[in-house]
């Protein structure tokens, strides 16, 4: 889990989580006050870990299942939704200049 670059606060699952969720909006230490932005490469982790899984689940697995297109859209939003959840354990954060 992601820590303050400044005084080594960890930062929480809820409030990473928050902040994905809110178009990466920064995160300001609770301790020191320094903001965080995430990183350029982990923006691109969170956009390869959400769209790969739908495109490859939507394009060839629903197809085969024979499923119809609304419910195919319903899984890839709970897939999205579940992925989402883990992505605070792997995104990085960089202090604010």
């Amino acid at each position: 889990m992601q820590k303050c670059k400044v005084c080594k606060r960890k930062f929480g699952w809820k409030e990473l989580l928050i902040s994905i969720w809110s178009s990466y909006k920064p995160i300001d230490c609770g301790e020191c006050g320094k903001k965080h932005t995430i990183s350029f490469a982990s923006k691109f982790l969170v956009s390869f870990l959400i769209i790969v899984p739908a495109v490859f689940f939507g394009l060839l697995i629903a197809p085969d299942m024979g499923l119809s297109k609304p419910v195919t859209f319903g899984m890839i939003v709970m897939m999205a939704f579940f992925i989402s959840l883990i992505l605070p354990f792997f995104v990085k954060y960089e202090v604010k200049s």
